[in-house]
């Protein structure tokens, strides 16, 4: 299939799908629902040598139609973020995750102690003592549909919810894919269509808004980073555990983001890579959406170093009352791009993030 045909198909199916489904089942069977119906707004198309890749991103509170955005990669491995060694889930011939975590060991014990709200969202669990997540093969259909995916490498770990996603090798005729959309649509219970979620709780949570652009996107390209902490402030501190968001401390010559003091006494110190605005010596500068994570990462390095030193901890704990020591590192992705591990370094999505934040309630 080529490319162009995966666009056309993709086009084809998911605006008539959602755009049903957002018409009959919160009108006609709002009673029997869980709760309020969510959907996607962006649709990420990915093509590599070898497969075309679909993820459906953000939440939203009601069905538009979706935004494109199609890119190149080198690799399915790329895309996904694998290497090399034993995997958690050799994928051959058809394969469905719904409602599913898929993690290495290393990264199962991670949700329990780093994400309280993890435990709400487990759901069909696939774990194994392995060093990398998954393995494709040629031939294969591996659907993941409200799938946590919890990559580690070494000590660096990459949380990823996703909404709905599927990987299709290249060789698969449009016809045959369109076919397989529409079965497996078809296979689902009426009240919970694919591409959909609808959660147990209260309709008022989804109104604030950090919930106008989950996705992020619109509204951030002039947002400052204190902003963007301001109106996500209570998003952090739910998915994280957390009881305090300290906005840009100065530490010396060093500037995080945030940081995040929980429940338990431990810090998480924060970077957003995302297009967000900087403001240094009174002047914005728009952070590029495409910062290599490594780079970030490296900064990250540098604040949990000046952490290292008890001076500089005795500092922090008279000028903000924050006793910081051997602190977490965390980097916050936009939802949409795809990632490289870096060492040290949790990497979290926003969406991921918000659906951990949901889970909580």
């Amino acid at each position: 299939m080529k490319p162009t045909e995966f666009v056309k198909v993709n086009g084809q199916f998911w605006g008539e799908h959602l755009k049903e489904a957002s018409q009959h089942l919160p009108v006609s069977h709002r009673t029997e629902l869980p709760g309020p119906m969510l959907f996607p707004r962006m649709m990420v198309l990915t093509e590599t040598p070898d497969w075309n890749i679909l993820e459906l991103v953000g939440l939203s509170r009601e069905y538009r139609t979706l935004e494109v955005r199609r890119q190149k990669l080198g690799s399915v491995e790329e895309y996904f973020g694998l290497g090399t060694g034993t995997v958690v889930a050799n994928l051959q011939g058809q394969n469905w995750f719904k409602d599913a975590t898929i993690a290495t060991e290393i990264g199962r014990r991670a949700l329990d102690e780093r994400f309280p709200g993890a435990a709400n969202m487990l759901g069909n669990e696939v774990v194994g003592p392995a060093d990398e997540l998954l393995k494709f093969a040629p031939g294969n259909y591996s659907t993941f549909d409200r799938t946590l995916l919890v990559h580690t490498a070494g000590d660096s770990l990459r949380a990823h919810w996703v909404f709905f996603a599927l990987a299709i090798h290249r060789s698969e005729p449009a016809d045959k894919y369109l076919d397989f959309l529409r079965n497996y649509s078809n296979s689902q219970p009426h009240l919970d269509p694919i591409g959909t979620i609808s959660l147990p709780i209260d309709a008022a949570e989804l109104k604030p808004d950090p919930f106008e652009s989950t996705y992020l996107a619109h509204g951030l390209q002039d947002s400052t980073v204190d902003e963007f902490l301001d109106k996500h402030e209570s998003i952090l501190l739910s998915a994280f555990g957390a009881t305090r968001l300290l906005r840009q401390p100065s530490l010396d010559d060093l500037q995080p983001d945030f940081i995040l003091e929980r429940a338990d006494g431990s810090h998480i110190i924060g970077r957003l890579e995302l297009p967000v605005v900087d403001v240094v010596n009174g002047k914005k500068r728009r952070r590029s959406f495409r910062t290599p994570v490594l780079d970030s990462a490296a900064e990250l390095g540098r604040y949990a170093e000046f952490f290292a030193t008890a001076d500089n901890r005795s500092q922090v704990k008279s000028k903000y009352d924050v006793d910081v020591t051997d602190p977490r590192q965390l980097l916050i992705v936009p939802s949409q791009e795809a990632v490289v591990p870096a060492a040290g370094v949790e990497i979290v999505d926003y969406d991921t993030i918000l659906r951990l934040h949901l889970a909580g309630k």
